[in-house]
């Protein structure tokens, strides 16, 4: 499991329109032109999406925009988010680049032992539902993401109240004997 605002971390208003959280107006509502022409369920139809899915990213890409183009919800949300982030933070023992990599069949795994000497552990599914694919080939595991900026999540011990915290960098390739 993964945390964030409660027990699943969840995409933020910035990432769903793939701008910065310091982007200005005009920033934000070129990324959510972009969005909601990329999402629209019309369009997603004749994709493999299923239309519930895109239903559901449509909708996310309306809220997004309902938020982040009024200046006063933008900077209530910003407070929110900053306020979530800190509340994460406070369980997050490091930040961490690297994991070792463990295949298991179509899945793959990225571990990291604890101070606790248990291990931190995701998987590629787990990454995927937050919207990072865990690719591999050729000796090598990267991410891809439709995010333009970088991303983390916050990966709990399997023994104990510890997390650390992973960065994604899409822009990342390593060889399976570095992670």
């Amino acid at each position: 499991m993964i945390l964030g605002d409660g027990s699943a971390q969840r995409e933020s208003h910035y990432e769903i329109l793939s701008v910065k959280e310091g982007a200005s107006y005009e920033e934000i509502r070129s990324g959510y032109r972009s969005a909601i022409l990329n999402s629209h369920p019309d369009k997603a139809h004749n994709t493999s999406d299923s239309s519930a899915a895109a239903d559901d990213k449509f909708l996310r890409v309306q809220k997004a925009w309902e938020v982040l183009s009024d200046s006063r919800s933008r900077v209530a949300y910003d407070n929110e988010l900053r306020a979530s982030r800190r509340q994460q933070d406070a369980s997050v023992s490091g930040d961490i680049d690297l994991m070792d990599v463990e295949e298991r069949g179509e899945t793959i795994e990225l571990i990291h032992q604890c101070d606790c000497g248990d291990y931190f552990s995701v998987d590629s599914v787990e990454l995927q539902k937050l919207g990072y694919k865990l690719c591999k080939g050729s000796g090598h595991v990267w991410f891809q993401s439709p995010f333009k900026c970088l991303g983390s999540v916050v990966v709990p011990c399997e023994h104990c109240s510890l997390g650390i915290r992973l960065s994604i960098d899409t822009g990342l390739k390593a060889e399976y004997g570095s992670w």
